[in-house]
């Protein structure tokens, strides 16, 4: 998939698939995220997009050096890693781009899995769900959407994704509203390890730069893709922060990974609605994420057909899924996905790849002295906060799922 259609590439389009790709998971693992780093987590959200602003334009015009060598990519990014480093760059960024993409389906089914299981515990009044059965019943539906769905670049599929983003995240703040203040609350006690896992948490939510030269390239004016960037960027922020703040101070260190888990289960109309639009978000975009990677299996093992019901092209959709399934329950908490995702690859795709291919391409751009110093300490520090982070996830998976 390369994208948008171009006949939705204007800045506001671009700025939905931005926000859709991985706003969902961001909504649900924020506040606890923000409980488990306080009030500092608020400056550590607001550095993440302060520096993932930077280098999505810095990608940006990454992508306007090199676009007219070209004229007919499908892969972007991996032109200008290409560009950049030769072929070292490009598998760098096919890398980052695949194991994002994938750990961002795993997150999605998980989440949608557990408002399952929650669901069916609130409408047969049992707590004896099956979590693990849940995530094999949320597979076989996102591989149906995968075979049968509509394209990852349709601009509705991104309307529908933004707005059950938004419509679901004020039916949380109600519902933290009406659950109320914590029995016994106490702030979490904050560590360096729960800091750093935090950071991961926000990485992830405001990740997403390996689409971003897709988006551009497919715009009516590529020049306006800055724009889209800090527009969607300036939305995640009206959508996470208060949602972020408000579970932080009403559940402190009771703030369950998924916010949902939080809500009173005596709101059961309220919970049964904010439970079906999670779960069709988050097939949505499991089914966004997904389907680049579907099609680039295809096209290494020579299933790409047009066809819906090729039996190759449903093999290779069918055994993604059943990947995706098995890390699912290997790795059955999407926020430790969330973090480790977030400090490895996407850390790498936001942080350091393109301010790396940015020193090499942009020798001609004015002020070209100062935006390396820039792209330096950007790198340092996306380096020593993924590192850190990365290490602090794995802590956590060490000690037993």
């Amino acid at each position: 998939s390369s994208g948008i259609n171009a006949e939705y590439g204007g800045m506001f389009g671009t700025a939905l698939f931005i926000v859709g790709e991985m706003t969902g998971s961001g909504i649900l693992g924020v506040p606890q995220a923000l409980a488990h780093s306080g009030y500092t987590g608020i400056l550590l959200m607001l550095i993440c997009v302060a520096v993932a602003s930077y280098t999505g334009l810095t990608l940006s015009r990454n992508w306007m050096h090199v676009r007219d060598q070209y004229p007919e990519c499908s892969k972007p990014y991996q032109s200008i890693g290409y560009t950049a480093y030769g072929k070292a760059g490009e598998v760098a960024v096919q890398i980052c781009a695949t194991v994002t993409l994938c750990g961002g389906c795993c997150a999605y089914i998980l989440i949608a899995a557990q408002c399952l299981a929650k669901f069916l515990c609130t409408e047969l009044e049992t707590d004896s769900i099956n979590y693990r059965e849940c995530v094999l019943i949320m597979g076989a539906v996102f591989s149906i959407v995968l075979i049968f769905g509509a394209r990852s670049e349709s601009l509705l599929v991104a309307f529908f994704a933004t707005t059950l983003s938004a419509f679901f995240s004020f039916l949380i703040i109600y519902g933290i509203i009406r659950t109320g203040k914590a029995k016994d609350y106490h702030p979490f006690q904050i560590t360096a390890k729960s800091w750093f896992l935090s950071f991961g948490k926000f990485l992830f939510a405001f990740g997403g730069h390996s689409a971003f030269p897709n988006f551009q390239k497919e715009m009516k004016k590529p020049r306006n893709f800055p724009g889209s960037v800090l527009l969607a960027f300036l939305v995640k922020l009206v959508l996470y922060i208060p949602l972020g703040v408000l579970g932080m101070l009403y559940f402190g260190d009771k703030t369950q990974p998924n916010i949902l888990s939080d809500i009173s289960q005596d709101l059961q109309v309220l919970n049964v609605c904010i439970l079906l639009l999670v779960a069709i978000q988050a097939i949505m975009s499991a089914t966004i994420l997904g389907s680049p990677v579907a099609v680039m299996i295809e096209g290494v093992v020579g299933a790409k057909s047009s066809k819906v019901m090729s039996s190759k092209r449903i093999a290779v959709r069918v055994l993604f899924v059943a990947g995706v399934v098995v890390i699912c329950e290997a790795i059955p908490r999407f926020d430790l996905i969330m973090a480790l995702i977030g400090g490895t690859t996407i850390n790498t795709a936001v942080f350091i790849l393109p301010s790396l291919f940015h020193i090499k391409l942009a020798k001609r751009d004015q002020w070209h002295t100062f935006k390396i110093v820039l792209d330096m300490l950007t790198m340092a520090f996306g380096g020593i906060a993924g590192c850190v982070c990365t290490y602090a996830a794995l802590a956590n998976l060490s000690k037993g799922l």
